[in-house]
């Protein structure tokens, strides 16, 4: 039996790190995505939170027995190694200068985590989020649905007649990737018209300008004002158009929405979302539901751990639920 597991979930805004047993989870810290730097920041932030994490558990590091990583995507394989090319963290993808405070085009995340930690696992943290959900969470039972992160970035899962599909680097399906417009915003790929670049929590913020971020936009939303309603209504109307696409190509049956600008202003999205979907073509789209994910603010965690359970944790978790009361988030400054 396992003694303990780490789950980290690498976002482009927060890295969080738990520390679990069989029963459930024995601590958690959160702190922000350092993206100042050379490209092994981030690689050492996760070494220094799970050292942190261990030490607030009780647990030693060489106690734990595998570690799962769930990350924003999409990534690359050099010579057998997973390496990141995410465009909300390495700021040298996009081609605009100053938009994050680095020039980063790769992270060599797995070679330099290999020798330095207990066996570990990566996956895009969309495709580990849709694991974590069919175990868990809205999708127990279903063996056709995509799992859709709408936070700073957008990212993509899928299981197709019960298998999970991955693709060359681990990337499929990258949805926030579907080129909806010739032109429009310029994604953070450096590429325009991308779903990524249209409806994600940056792109929002950056179409009110000012600074604004995602949350201020919809605070301006609930105010009324007709600026944030246009904007959220064209994020919205592009969101649930590559919903669409995506279901053209893989033909499910659910989709599981997740994320900070989803799980926070879900009252606002979720309907928006459905209309479009309804008027797409119908013989795809009839029957198809779309659901809030349902793991919350640890959906994340839980998608790392997934990766690196046995049956017997699974098991014991899909009885007891520990998500559901958690553990403590200590937020490292």
């Amino acid at each position: 039996m396992l003694r303990y597991l780490c789950g980290v979930d690498i976002g482009a805004t927060n890295i969080t790190v738990s520390i679990a047993d069989i029963n459930g989870f024995r601590s958690r810290v959160l702190q922000l995505t350092n993206r100042i730097g050379d490209e092994l920041t981030v690689p050492k932030q996760v070494i220094s939170l799970i050292t942190i994490c261990c030490e607030r558990g009780g647990v030693d590091l060489s106690d734990i027995e595998r570690i799962g990583i769930s990350s924003a995507g999409p990534f690359r394989r050099i010579d057998g190694m997973i390496e990141l090319e995410s465009p909300n963290i390495c700021g040298g993808l996009s081609g605009v200068e100053g938009r994050l405070p680095n020039d980063w085009r790769r992270i060599p995340l797995e070679r330099y985590l290999e020798d330095r930690l207990p066996p570990l696992k990566i996956a895009n943290d969309a495709v580990s989020g849709a694991k974590a959900e069919r175990m868990f969470g809205a999708g127990k039972g279903v063996n056709n649905l995509v799992y859709v992160t709408w936070s700073t970035g957008i990212g993509t899962g899928a299981y197709v007649d019960g298998h999970l599909i991955s693709g060359k680097n681990g990337n499929a399906p990258h949805g926030g990737h579907i080129h909806l417009l010739d032109g429009g915003a310029r994604c953070g790929c450096g590429e325009r018209g991308h779903l990524e670049g249209l409806s994600s929590g940056m792109a929002i913020g950056r179409s009110y300008g000012g600074g604004s971020t995602a949350e201020d936009v919809f605070r301006m939303y609930r105010r009324g004002d007709p600026e944030a309603v246009e904007i959220v209504h064209d994020a919205a109307r592009h969101f649930g158009r590559g919903l669409a696409s995506i279901n053209a190509l893989l033909d499910t049956e659910l989709f599981m929405i997740g994320g900070s600008v989803f799980q926070n202003n879900a009252d606002i999205l979720l309907p928006l979302i459905k209309k479009e979907m309804e008027g797409s073509f119908s013989v795809l789209s009839d029957g198809v539901e779309i659901v809030p994910a349902v793991l919350g603010r640890y959906l994340g965690d839980i998608a790392g751990l997934s990766l690196v359970m046995d049956e017997d944790w699974i098991e014991a978790w899909a009885e007891k639920e520990p998500w559901v009361q958690g553990v403590e988030t200590v937020i490292i400054e």
